[in-house]
């Protein structure tokens, strides 16, 4: 299992510990200008989502509400269990594990197994209310000898009247259904995949039917699952009890060709390092075709072959250098992966006995493309030289598809349907059961990302929960999600401002927050400008830019000069995701918590989830309108109570 796998394993260790365990792992963590007002906080991946005797439950049972947004901690006991997973409620008793006449809990989750860290399902369960639970005596109940087979997501299916399960085998990519009669003996029924996004592992299933534009009758299922080190993809499809099967206008969307650079193979690793040096042993299983002793899966290879210093575990150390070439183009475009290390772990340009160049992994195992200007060096004769000089941390780097090009590998997402554009929506479920009348379907996710979650201040925060609905729109159905009512009970002081014409920067001297734990609605039509939006947490040299680019239409998070960001060389950026314009009109709806931004634009058909690090003093709110004029029609702010959850560990 990979170095991002046990780091799971180690936050949800320490969440899952007893109260006052807890509190002494929470007392150590970061400063409270960052601890968040309302989100659930402190937590790992949400896991465990379950409804039941009139509260809603997360973690295993860890947390009770009645809202989805007031938590309180439980008095819970023995609850390490593994990985994320589901809780279901046995209802008619299938298991054969309920007592008294009492429908047990029963939870599903993955851990490993030695000696190769493969992965498997492991199932507990609990008759009084997740206070405690057993460990089944059979261990594991499912496996397939992957060590990528995690996150199972079980659900009632009741027209065959058995039960689900969707789980990812990442290392394909694919999901995977099983079924059961008792929740004990599971049996393979059928495969979705690869469809979409394929360069990174897939996990975090969650599966469930949805109403089209709220009408019963006119059912689909929706698929959904993390793309690890991303975001969530979905897919909308049908689901008859055995085999989830994509809508054929998703099979056109997502049939394409993949991207590849075009011009001059340097180097493939198809055939051998028989005329490279090596020093040390960390190349020393290189060419690999697949993850090594160990070590979980690479994805986004090109062909068979590829570069990996992982030997011994990614503790050896050392370098290989390849034989020269000429520079005959402007571009050099290659595949990399891995640790995150600038000149410890990573990939260099040497002319003329010096590095001219050089690039690092991403804290992932997905190889991305990258590339050079190497214009400046063409006729020259240079050399490529990888290093791996870490025996600790992720501990190792893998590159692939070296090309000389007319042009420079384009770095992006791959195309999908994503759930979230932003950096931090991650993990996502959604509960399977609900109080009597609720016909909402509400999930939220883990704010961060496995390329800086080790390094940042704060990272265990999820998300505002959302419901999820499915929407029509000319292109086809699509998904849409909004932070539910319930959030409206948190608002306090309100500001509002009325019509307003903008060209360039306009303070708004109403919008006076306290503090940056805020709700702000803004409408807008547009004009001629290009661009327009919203710079929030401004102070000290800081600001994080919330804008809609007219000509590209897509709606963007600029954290680059947010606040603190020192942590990680990964995390200052920008995202942007796909937002049309439909009627001249945007509508952003934006949630401000201390460390992280929440932006829904246009009731949620494009959302983006960000983590911030602004200084408390940083409070200023700004409209801009870039090459233009934008009219603000309408713009409400409310600041927001505290939901302080993380202070009951201390109790």
């Amino acid at each position: 299992m990979k170095r991002i796998s046990l780091l799971s394993f180690s936050i949800l260790a320490a969440l899952l510990l007893p109260a006052s365990q807890g509190a002494a792992q929470w007392r150590r963590m970061p400063p409270a200008k960052w601890l968040p007002a309302y989100h659930y906080y402190p937590s790992g991946d949400p896991t465990g989502l379950f409804y039941f005797g009139g509260k809603y439950y997360e973690n295993w049972g860890r947390a009770s509400s009645s809202d989805f947004v007031h938590w309180t901690f439980t008095k819970q006991h023995q609850a390490r269990l593994g990985g994320s997973g589901s809780v279901v409620v046995d209802w008619d008793n299938s298991s054969g594990l309920g007592i008294d006449g009492r429908p047990p809990l029963l939870s599903f989750w993955h851990n490993e197994v030695q000696p190769l860290r493969e992965q498997v399902i492991g199932m507990a369960y609990s008759n009084d209310t997740a206070r405690t639970w057993t460990r089944y005596k059979t261990f594991p109940i499912l496996r397939i000898h992957s060590r990528e087979f995690r996150d199972p997501k079980i659900f009632w299916y009741a027209p065959d009247k058995k039960w689900v399960m969707a789980i990812g085998w990442a290392e394909v990519p694919k999901i995977m259904f099983f079924q059961s009669k008792n929740l004990k003996d599971w049996t393979y029924m059928s495969a979705f995949g690869p469809w979409g996004a394929t360069n990174g592992v897939w996990e975090c299933t969650d599966f469930f039917p949805l109403p089209v534009d709220g009408d019963v009758s006119r059912m689909k299922w929706v698929l959904v699952m993390g793309v690890q080190p991303f975001s969530e993809q979905y897919f909308i499809g049908n689901f008859d009890g055995t085999r989830f099967v994509m809508d054929s206008d998703f099979v056109a969307l997502y049939s394409r060709d993949r991207y590849e650079p075009k011009g001059q193979v340097l180097f493939n690793f198809e055939h051998g390092l028989d005329n490279w040096t090596m020093q040390g042993d960390a190349f020393s299983e290189s060419p690999a075709c697949q993850g090594l002793y160990r070590q979980g899966s690479i994805m986004g290879k090109e062909g068979q072959f590829y570069l990996n210093s992982f030997h011994k575990e990614a503790s050896s150390m050392g370098t290989i250098t390849s034989p020269a070439f000429t520079v005959s183009k402007d571009y050099l475009d290659f595949k990399i992966g891995g640790g995150y290390a600038p000149g410890k772990e990573c990939v260099n340009l040497i002319v003329n006995g010096k590095t001219v160049r050089t690039a690092t992994g991403h804290n992932s195992n997905n190889l991305q493309w990258t590339g050079w200007d190497v214009s400046a060096f063409r006729g020259q004769q240079a050399r490529l030289q990888f290093v791996d000089s870490l025996s600790e941390g992720y501990g190792c780097i893998f590159a692939d598809q070296f090309v000389l090009s007319d042009e420079k590998a384009f770095q992006e997402r791959e195309k999908s349907l994503w759930v979230d554009y932003g950096s931090d929506f991650y993990a996502l479920r959604s509960w399977n059961n609900y109080a009597p009348g609720e016909k909402r379907r509400i999930w939220l996710a883990w704010m961060s990302s496995w390329r800086y979650a080790g390094d940042e201040p704060l990272s265990g925060v999820q998300s505002v929960p959302r419901e999820v609905k499915l929407k029509t729109f000319p292109e086809g159905i699509r998904l849409v999600q909004q932070p539910i009512r319930e959030l409206q009970s948190l608002r306090g002081k309100h500001f509002h401002e009325g019509t307003k014409t903008i060209e360039g920067v306009w303070k708004d001297s109403k919008f006076k927050p306290s503090r940056n734990a805020y709700e702000l609605i803004a409408d807008f039509e547009l004009g001629d400008a290009e661009e327009f939006g919203l710079n929030l947490c401004v102070g000290k040299g800081e600001r994080t830019v919330i804008g809609y680019n007219v000509p590209s239409e897509t709606l963007y998070v600029d954290r680059r000069h947010s606040g603190d960001s020192a942590f990680s060389g990964l995390f200052a950026r920008k995202d942007e995701g796909p937002l049309k314009n439909r009627n001249g009109k945007c509508r952003l709806h934006i949630f401000v918590d201390r460390c992280s931004v929440e932006v829904f634009g246009n009731d949620g058909e494009t959302v983006l989830s960000e983590k911030i690090y602004p200084d408390a003093s940083s409070l200023g709110i700004e409209f801009f309108a870039n090459n233009g004029k934008v009219t603000l029609t309408s713009a409400d702010l409310y600041e927001l109570g505290d939901i302080p959850l993380y202070q009951q560990t201390n109790k």
